[in-house]
């Protein structure tokens, strides 16, 4: 059977396949195809029967789950396509001949690339320097090598939107040539990938990502290999004398990590370059893309891919790297002085992981499932505490090859000196970023007391785990607020990371805000200042004794058994103790924890839960701190009709000018009316006599709406529509109109 005709069949069974049976099937007959045409170069494959594959590898329709999907309750379709899609498989093996004779290129599709790379395509080429991935673009378009071309696809899988297929996907999935292939899949709308909740990755994809990393991200501890794509092993294990297979490699890996960096972690941002170089290249992404971030939850699944790129990275070893730019010459990634606890490609992930953990936080709408939020969490520790990553951590993503050396002793899990360099470079994930967690524990106690409890409790475990981390993280903010210690050369060596970390503080946090109506407890002083060691109204300490104040409430409420949860609150008390009872006993002498504890008590009904508790008698006990209409939605509102009826309020209120005093209230200059003698000799009839009384009628509720309008400003009253939202409201509503509608039916 010729090639293109054998290609075609491969692409329709591939199509068809929507069980588990099927689909291992249609991966053995793609494995046949490549085992009996392996010598040939199959251009007909790539043309025909490769879209469709990488479509049904990483993409799901609402009838047929994509295979990764199904393989992970099938273990014979999971050890086939781990045989298909390794490094050293027959599908990457064949990309790679295909890639170096050039035999076909691709054009992802525009609708599945994150915002901000559709932008910089519709913009002028002379931004193309600012990724590597933007490197093979065509006019508008991305035109992309076999490799890149899947590495898109795998980058897609986790983060792809749930949406309805569109009718486009599957009206001819029987396509012959590669041009009706290609413009059918970069057509296709955002298909649903999953159900909502449901988790998008399997082992199989970890597993697949881990073989990825350790075959073309180097690393100190990678072995070397001389098998896979390009067919070379690593960086670290090549010379200069390597030449351009070096070079080859260097590119293949940043690549392949810009790829997971914009996928994942930088996505729809609204700011996805730092400040100075979007304001340079004129990059702005529209507004609406801001307001889009606040009802988006994290992807599910997404917090686990994320932190095995973390650990792996973290792994890296910066002084063998800091050789790679000698035979990549050309291909600059980041300005920046590379670290051996560092690690050369820690820059590249500083600023894009710092602001997907934060949106995370600031914009995780209430109502959603914290689970998602809690992978994102363990992301953020995980980046934290670099030094407990140990190989056989790692190991645990796949098999462990022979003869690699075991590490990862207890000695070496805590924090030492040699780490502090990494510290320094990282300080707002130590600092900045545990007071916006506050904020994130303070709108979500309300909703799964337990959970929340328990991320606090790990986020000081992390801070007071070692004397010498909290010590260095004091001298930091001492400086920063320029509250000199007393001088030693190492004080004075964390004064040269200040300037950094007030860069970084406006950089990294650009243009991330909370919204009014999200229940932030850092709206007015935001991005301002490193409040973790601050003891004033919105410090760290101060949230963390309100947090506690609120959490006590919500235990007494938690049905069955609490006991679980008091020795968590406790746990966390403890820990406070250990981050802040040395600044407390300076600033307040003698005075006790528990003292501080009580004066907050005054402050308790600001923080009251958003829902009153069985102690209250109605929602009049329950106070906000805010502007009341834009309040966090409770559970006694119907959270959609309250978003719109919000809007609606705020446009009335800024047509009618209620947003502010009324400026024009001095009286009016007197107006003369003039009648004509000639109209006044007419005697008008019951016509003009209804005339006139229906406009006396109107000129009167004019005065009255005017005087009303004046009275409202003068008293900085505002229209808030936002009560027709209530749930009892809206109940009282219905059974009004049932009981009408009985006593109209009964009277007939």
């Amino acid at each position: 059977m010729p090639p293109g005709a054998d290609a075609s069949s491969v692409a329709a069974a591939v199509l068809d396949a929507a069980t588990p049976p099927a689909a291992a099937a249609a991966a053995s007959k793609v494995l046949d195809y490549l085992a009996r045409h392996v010598a040939d170069h199959p251009r007909a494959f790539f043309a025909d029967a490769f879209p469709s594959l990488l479509y049904r590898l990483f993409v799901s329709s609402p009838t047929s789950p994509s295979f990764l999907d199904l393989a992970a309750a099938h273990p014979a379709l999971a050890d086939l396509l781990l045989s298909l899609l390794a490094p050293s498989g027959p599908l990457l093996t064949a990309a790679a001949a295909a890639d170096r004779l050039a035999l076909i290129r691709f054009v992802f599709p525009s609708e599945r690339l994150p915002d901000w790379l559709r932008l910089a395509l519709a913009s002028p080429s002379s931004n193309d320097l600012i990724s590597p991935l933007l490197s093979g673009r065509v006019g508008s378009d991305l035109h992309l090598s076999v490799f890149e071309y899947y590495l898109f696809w795998f980058a897609y899988y986790p983060v792809s939107s749930a949406s309805a297929a569109s009718p486009a996907a599957t009206s001819n999935p029987a396509l012959k040539s590669r041009s009706r292939l290609e413009t059918w899949v970069s057509t296709l709308a955002t298909t649903a990938i999953r159900k909502p909740g449901q988790k998008p990755e399997s082992s199989i994809y970890l597993k697949l990502l881990y073989a990825y990393l350790r075959e073309f991200v180097p690393t100190s501890r990678t072995p070397p290999r001389r098998t896979g794509v390009g067919g070379g092993g690593t960086l670290l294990h090549r010379t200069t004398s390597d030449g351009k297979d070096a070079a080859d490699s260097f590119a293949r890996a940043e690549f392949f990590l810009h790829t997971l960096v914009q996928f994942w972690l930088v996505g729809d941002d609204f700011s996805p370059l730092p400040v100075p170089t979007c304001r340079a290249l004129g990059l702005q992404l529209p507004s609406y893309a801001r307001a889009e971030l606040s009802e988006r939850p994290p992807s599910p699944g997404l917090g686990d891919a994320v932190k095995l790129l973390v650990m792996y990275l973290n792994c890296c070893d910066g002084h063998a790297l800091s050789d790679a730019t000698m035979v990549s010459e050309g291909m600059p990634v980041w300005n920046g002085v590379c670290d051996a606890q560092v690690g050369f490609w820690n820059p590249l992930i500083q600023r894009p992981l710092y602001r997907f953990v934060l949106r995370t936080f600031l914009f995780c709408p209430i109502g959603v499932a914290i689970r998602n939020t809690t992978q994102i969490f363990s992301v953020w520790l995980a980046y934290m505490e670099p030094w407990k990553i140990s190989q056989q951590d790692l190991d645990g993503y796949g098999k462990q090859q022979p003869g690699e050396a075991k590490e990862g002793k207890k000695s070496e899990m805590a924090y030492n000196a040699s780490w502090k360099t990494y510290v320094l470079s990282n300080y707002l994930f130590y600092s900045s970023m545990v007071v916006h967690f506050l904020g994130f524990a303070h709108k979500f106690i309300h909703s799964d007391v337990a959970s929340v409890l328990q991320m606090v409790y790990k986020v000081l475990e992390v801070l007071s785990s070692s004397p010498e981390l909290l010590d260095l993280l004091r001298k930091v903010d001492a400086a920063y607020h320029l509250r000199p210690v007393a001088s030693s050369p190492a004080s004075d060596d964390v004064l040269k990371y200040v300037p950094s970390i007030r860069e970084q503080l406006k950089d990294w946090e650009d243009g991330l805000s909370e919204t009014d109506a999200d229940g932030s407890l850092l709206h007015e002083h935001w991005n301002s200042d490193l409040r973790l060691f601050s003891y004033d109204e919105h410090g760290a300490y101060n949230l963390l004794q309100l947090l506690l104040i609120r959490a006590e409430s919500e235990i007494q409420r938690l049905p069955g058994d609490t006991q679980q949860a008091i020795q968590k609150l406790d746990s966390i008390k403890f820990q406070m103790k250990k981050v802040f009872q040395g600044d407390i006993e300076r600033m307040h002498g003698d005075t006790s924890l528990v003292e501080l504890h009580n004066r907050h008590q005054g402050r308790e009904e600001v923080f009251t839960p958003k829902h009153p508790c069985s102690g209250k008698s109605s929602w009049a006990d329950v106070k906000y701190k805010g502007d009341w209409m834009k309040r966090p939605i409770s559970e006694t509102e119907v959270a959609w009709l309250a978003r719109i009826l919000i809007r609606l309020s705020d446009w009335l209120n800024d047509v009618l000018r209620l947003d502010c005093a009324d400026a024009d209230d001095s009286p009016a200059n007197a107006t003369y009316i003039r009648f004509d003698r000639n109209e006044l000799n007419t005697v008008g009839g019951p016509k003009d006599a209804a005339r006139m009384a229906l406009v006396a009628l109107c000129s009167l509720i004019v005065l009255l709406g005017q005087a009303l309008l004046k009275f409202m400003r003068s008293h900085r009253m505002k229209i808030n529509l936002r009560i027709l939202a209530s749930k009892k409201l809206l109940s009282a509503a219905v059974v009004l109109y049932a009981v009408v509608a009985v006593a109209r039916s009964a009277s007939r």
